[in-house]
């Protein structure tokens, strides 16, 4: 029989996959997340005369950057988990008092690639569903303007690591290389630890070499700095990619069923 948290897994994936069968990666996997409400869950765990009650409301914080990569899934994917949550309670025979709801905001206080999720046993007096819809809305639009209204690009590798994965570039800045500090890393010994950095400047992406021991290429020309054309072509030691435009299709999901 399926685990919840393989159903829960699965889901993500489909809810991640691109329009060629593609996942595309992010610094922090929403798969995390799941772990740590989990573990909230069962840290707040309280035991009654009619069993085992555990949290029903978590609020989820990310630094905006991160949560910014998941802004076209955002909304279903905290009705997933809320379900995950349910399927976990039911599973190990605990109770809730109330709705169970997860919540995401971005907090600039947070560090990059850090989770802090905050659960609570709480009455929810008068929830709708679709109001909390909208509040998870409102939320990922003011994470979008704190980072800059950024336009979404997505990198694609083309040959090397993870072949046809995609990137989604949405910051003002991403870092590119070898090290596990980068918002895109690409584990190849060619490739430089931080290789190179895309940088955007009024509606336009650049990319910026850093100094790397076997240079940036862009179609087949070294550069040091240089704006990027949908469709361009990069090359990061021996790794290619291509800079692609976004489409959220790309991300298309039917994202309210349950797996």
């Amino acid at each position: 029989m399926i685990s919840s948290l393989q159903r829960f897994e699965d889901f993500v994936e489909r809810l991640m996959e691109g329009s060629v069968g593609r996942i595309f990666r992010t610094p922090i996997q929403p798969s995390e997340i799941g772990r740590r409400l989990e573990r909230a869950m069962e840290s707040q765990k309280l035991s009654t005369v009619e069993g085992p009650i555990v949290p029903n409301d978590y609020l989820v914080r990310l630094n905006p950057e991160d949560m910014v990569q998941f802004a076209d899934f955002l909304s279903p994917l905290c009705i997933q988990m809320e379900e995950w949550l349910l399927d976990l309670a039911e599973e190990r025979d605990y109770g809730f008092i109330d709705h169970v709801r997860v919540q995401i905001v971005a907090d600039p206080n947070v560090p990059r690639r850090t989770i802090q999720v905050e659960a609570s046993i709480a009455q929810i007096p008068d929830y709708d569903p679709a109001a909390q819809q909208q509040w998870q809305r409102t939320e990922v639009y003011r994470a979008i303007e704190e980072t800059g209204n950024v336009t979404p690009k997505f990198l694609r590798v083309i040959d090397g690591p993870l072949p046809e994965q995609l990137f989604l570039i949405r910051q003002k800045v991403t870092t590119i290389g070898r090290a596990p500090d980068n918002d895109v890393i690409l584990e190849v010994p060619e490739v430089s630890r931080h290789h190179a950095r895309l940088e955007y400047h009024d509606g336009t992406f650049e990319i910026v070499d850093l100094g790397s021991t076997n240079g940036t290429l862009v179609n087949g020309v070294v550069v040091t700095r240089t704006p990027l054309s949908d469709g361009d072509e990069l090359t990061l030691g021996t790794v290619r990619l291509q800079f692609l435009p976004y489409a959220s299709s790309q991300i298309a999901v039917s994202a309210t069923a349950r797996p």
